[in-house]
């Protein structure tokens, strides 16, 4: 098993006041939820056909739409 060191900003300080919860068991499960969300985002992208392009303007088109709805 790998062992990771991360630094908790001021403002979660908290946690160690809190002995009872496992934040080691909740830092693991987040860390593997990303990386499946990850892996899967990278398995859909793999088998896109879309170049840089298309998804820059379906980008702009996606934004362009928001943006109308937004500003009625």
């Amino acid at each position: 098993m790998v062992k990771i060191t991360i630094d908790i900003p001021e403002e979660l300080e908290f946690m160690k006041k809190i002995p009872s919860i496992k934040w080691s068991f909740i830092a693991t499960k987040i860390l593997q939820s990303k990386i499946e969300e990850t892996a899967c985002f990278q398995r859909t992208v793999s088998k896109s056909q879309a170049t840089e392009e298309d998804v820059e303007e379906l980008t702009d088109e996606i934004k362009e739409a928001i943006w109308k709805r937004h500003t009625k």
